[in-house]
């Protein structure tokens, strides 16, 4: 029985093909890869407690192959597909159901996403003769979700003293299917001898949420003594944020 989870990676490979064989099959066409560096961070909107959120950047990749299709000789549509890490950290301040002196909870969640991405873009050239040319690119993206992993650390403070506790919990499940983005940036078209690159930076503000359900066992609090008989759970709704460096090279 197929692994459900090779489904999206299958869709990829497919894409991919296409991509090529559309790129070299258009006049003005060209196919290229890119290479980058994501800084992540996931923005919240709570619900159903009362919370306290500090939020933390993470760090991931993103490469793939670029497809360019020329409209004009400033303007084209660029087709990208991509594998992309997202995700983000944040330490969450959990009130207990009962007041206790002295006593206080945290809990620093990361959360790694995989993803496979397709941005849809608008690229303009700034059309002048320079050996380096700015450019600019806008437009949306989809992303359909490979994998979710959370990495959750309870702290339990009593004045001076700490107790932790860390689990790792698959998280795919939690995960919209397909995710979308907006995508704006801009960066620097070179050549290095004959060879053209391009660098560019871009700004992704999520447009879907993901809902994050995540509890603190109150078997954490019984063995010290702490009278909860059930689980604390908080949800948050987070979308994710990304802003990415990358070098392109074209064919």
């Amino acid at each position: 029985m197929p692994n459900p989870r090779t489904k999206p990676l299958s869709l990829a490979v497919g894409i991919a093909l296409c991509l090529a064989a559309d790129a070299h099959a258009v006049g003005h066409a060209t196919l290229g890869m890119r290479l980058g560096l994501n800084r992540n961070q996931l923005r919240a909107e709570e619900t159903g407690r009362d919370l306290e959120i500090e939020k933390m950047a993470t760090t991931g990749i993103a490469a793939g192959l670029v497809g360019n299709v020329a409209l004009t000789d400033w303007l084209s549509f660029q087709l990208e597909l991509l594998y992309c890490e997202k995700g983000g950290k944040y330490d969450v301040r959990v009130g207990l159901p009962v007041e206790i002196p002295g006593f206080g909870i945290n809990t620093i969640d990361e959360r790694s996403l995989q993803y496979v991405e397709v941005p849809f873009l608008v690229k303009a050239v700034l059309p002048v003769r320079w050996p380096v040319r700015p450019t600019f690119v806008g437009g949306i993206s989809a992303a359909l979700k490979l994998d979710g992993d959370l990495k959750n650390r309870v702290n339990i403070r009593i004045e001076t003293f700490e107790i932790s506790h860390l689990r790792i919990e698959d998280i795919t499940s939690q995960l919209t299917t397909l995710d979308a983005s907006a995508v704006i940036g801009g960066g620097l078209e070179f050549a290095v001898g004959k060879r053209p690159f391009v660098l560019d930076q871009r700004f992704s503000f999520g447009l879907r949420a993901n809902h994050y359900e995540t509890s603190i066992p109150a078997s954490y609090f019984q063995e010290i003594g702490i009278p909860v008989t059930e689980d604390i759970v908080y949800k948050i709704d987070m979308y994710n944020y990304v802003w990415s460096l990358s070098l392109g090279y074209l064919f």
